[in-house]
């Protein structure tokens, strides 16, 4: 059985929360047993005060470290272990789901201490906490919120506890990914329809959609897990590629425009961008609101950027496009085909046979949209101190 103690003043608001549902259940079934201890039943004070002011002066009180003590060492003995204790705190580690798999995994009886909103005594942490676990970077007026969320997620993985270890397998966050959407009857609902792979019978296609999904929704919404994804398989690598090759397709809600660019409205961008704004800029709009910048430089016929293993098609002159920066929230859209043609016309204006690029080889969505609409490769170059592959396309 897989114990956990929580010290709290609010002994019966946690207990009540933790006895129901599936955790009351598995309690009853003795797979799991959690109990709440009144702090103030460990004080020596007649008022049964736990708290008091901090040496040093400042605001509020913290609780103090003898009745933290003498509750923790209660339930040392009752267990006859010195069981592994975690101080819910908002200086602590954020808590994730290795952890809770990592709880489950190597103990088998924690102690949860709840402290009060403005901490408690240091000496306690330092000589009976074994480490501090925070649910974020915010603070709440007490951890017993904290409590319940980390004894939650540690007591759904104990074995027994769910039906089946697929009901937390196929959850956010266990493989790294966040959980592909769910639907449920009827089929039709306000307007909406469930995905016709979901009603197809076919188990297979239904989990390489999923797969597909949980991918989207880890890179759209956690690019920080997104960054640390192993999707080097080759059933991931085609399910990018299908990935990308509907996004190049994916419309914009509003109309573009472009603008030329001013010191003013260049400062004004929201969202990243380079900094300074270089000579011959344009700003894309997505209806009101920038939603590219770049720029566009003529180049005579005897700039020829260097090209190290290739050249250009011809020595003519040309506009060199260079992006600087979009708005994160488009970047799956067509909004990159949309800023090419638009580079296409001011350059056709100004009277130049050649659009061409120099673009990093990491960017490979910027380079799929170019591929798309037949810019050409011409080879490798340096330029403004970093290594970049030219590509050129002809205007007709």
């Amino acid at each position: 059985m897989y114990h956990i103690d929580i010290m709290t003043l609010f002994p019966d608001t946690v207990g009540d929360v933790l006895s129901e549902s599936i955790l009351g259940r598995a309690q009853e079934r003795d797979y799991i047993r959690i109990l709440t201890h009144q702090i103030r039943d460990y004080t020596k004070n007649k008022q049964k005060q736990v708290d008091d002011y901090p040496y040093g002066g400042g605001q509020g009180a913290i609780l103090q470290a003898d009745p933290l003590y003498q509750c923790w060492d209660h339930i040392r003995q009752e267990r006859q272990c010195r069981p592994h204790t975690i101080y819910l705190s908002p200086c602590g580690k954020t808590f994730t789901q290795e952890d809770a798999r990592r709880l489950a995994r190597e103990y088998d009886h924690l102690i949860l201490v709840c402290g009060h909103y403005e901490g408690i005594d240091q000496r306690f942490i330092d000589g009976y906490v074994d480490e501090e676990i925070s649910l974020g970077d915010f603070v709440l007026t007490g951890g017993e919120i904290a409590a319940m969320a980390v004894a939650d997620a540690v007591c759904r993985l104990i074995p027994g506890v769910l039906s089946h270890d697929a009901c937390f397998e196929d959850e956010s966050h266990w493989n790294g990914m966040l959980e592909y959407p769910q639907y449920s009857r009827p089929a039709q609902w306000h307007g909406m329809e469930v995905p016709k792979v979901l009603t197809c019978g076919d188990h297979k296609k239904v989990e390489r959609w999923r797969r597909k999904q949980s991918i989207l929704r880890t890179r759209d919404r956690r690019p920080d897990l997104y960054a640390q994804l192993d999707l080097s398989s080759k059933e991931d690598q085609k399910l990018l590629a299908e990935i990308r090759a509907e996004e190049l397709l994916r419309p914009l809600p509003h109309p573009v425009y472009t603008v030329p660019a001013t010191p003013e409205l260049w400062a004004s961008i929201p969202w990243p961008h380079t900094d300074a704004m270089p000579p011959h800029s344009y700003l894309l709009c997505h209806g009101p609101e920038p939603a590219a910048c770049f720029s566009l430089e003529p180049l005579e016929a005897e700039d020829d950027l260097g090209i190290q293993d290739g050249k250009w098609s011809a020595p003519e002159r040309s506009m060199l496009l260079t992006l600087h920066g979009q708005d994160p929230a488009l970047l799956h859209t067509d909004l990159v085909d949309k800023l090419l043609d638009r580079a296409e016309e001011l350059a056709r204006q100004a009277g130049s046979p050649w659009l061409r690029m120099a673009v990093s080889k990491k960017d490979k969505e910027l380079l799929a949209h170019m591929k798309a609409v037949n810019f050409q490769y011409r080879g490798n170059l340096e330029y403004q101190g970093a290594r970049r592959v030219a590509y050129e396309l002809r205007l007709k």
